[in-house]
């Protein structure tokens, strides 16, 4: 995969893209909507990004697609009118939205919780680790840990969730995911959303913006019929057809965007 251009300096043709389309945002949280932090629990959202979400959802669809649980999201972000989408895809929540396909919830609680006793018993003992343990999933960070020990980290929890057939991993930036081994990502979550918005408002160009590999499965389910947007300051390959630097360009873009809304 090849490094997308740079969206600030191809504004022209990503504005000529929504011309005339009916939208939906889909937004990552951390390192996107807001810096990624060495300890997750201290990213808050400025005031300035709440702002300008509350303003594009009075007027169109945005979801917030994160690997944090729904609530903790929610939390953070305090907005009404938005739709949480937690866990990689596995906790949506909406009033007006279907339940989730069955298999989703093919994995008991009781399962999810063997393996996080498992996953602590072999590293919550390491310095530097942070286990979030969430209602699907199961999130491994380790930003403090020196860079010496990370393969041998990596090596043993990938071995471990091998070890469960109902469980997968992905390592993303110094986090390991974990969650249920079914057929369900954000790329598909955000393709059941789509669905929806289209039975009630007719047909909708999607715009995701994400910076980590779990958004990548997004990326692939929108390019074609949507804009796709990484966040990276360096040459990062991704699926994505156009880039940012950073969190405080994804408030540029949201506000170009909000211009065009406006404009109609």
């Amino acid at each position: 995969m090849p490094t997308p251009p740079l969206l600030r300096t191809n504004w022209s043709e990503v504005q000529d893209l929504m011309f005339g389309k009916t939208l939906a945002l889909f937004l990552d949280f951390d390192g996107t909507l807001t810096p990624v932090h060495d300890r997750p629990e201290l990213a808050n959202l400025s005031e300035s990004m709440r702002s300008r979400l509350q303003r594009l959802s009075a007027i169109t669809e945005v979801a917030i697609v994160t690997g944090r649980d729904r609530d903790d999201v929610q939390e953070k972000i305090d907005l009404e009118d938005l739709i949480y989408v937690g866990c990689h895809g596995f906790d949506v929540g909406a009033p007006y939205l279907s339940l989730l396909p069955e298999f989703v919830h093919s994995v008991g609680t009781s399962e999810l919780k063997k393996l996080s006793t498992d996953v602590n018993e072999l590293v919550g003992a390491v310095s530097g680790i942070i286990i979030k343990r969430k209602k699907w999933a199961i999130a491994i960070h380790y930003r403090e840990v020196p860079n010496i020990e990370v393969n041998l980290l990596e090596s043993s929890i990938m071995s471990l969730v091998a070890s469960y057939t109902k469980f997968s991993a992905r390592i993303g930036k110094k986090v390991i995911e974990i969650t249920p081994n079914v057929d369900w990502n954000k790329g598909q979550a955000v393709t059941w959303l789509v669905n929806i918005f289209e039975e009630k408002e007719g047909s909708i160009m999607p715009i995701y913006v994400g910076d980590d590999v779990t958004d990548e499965d997004a990326f692939c389910s929108i390019n074609g019929h949507g804009i796709s947007i990484v966040v990276s300051s360096g040459d990062k390959e991704s699926a994505a057809m156009y880039r940012v630097e950073d969190s405080e360009e994804v408030g540029w873009f949201l506000d170009r965007t909000l211009e065009v809304l406006m404009s109609r």
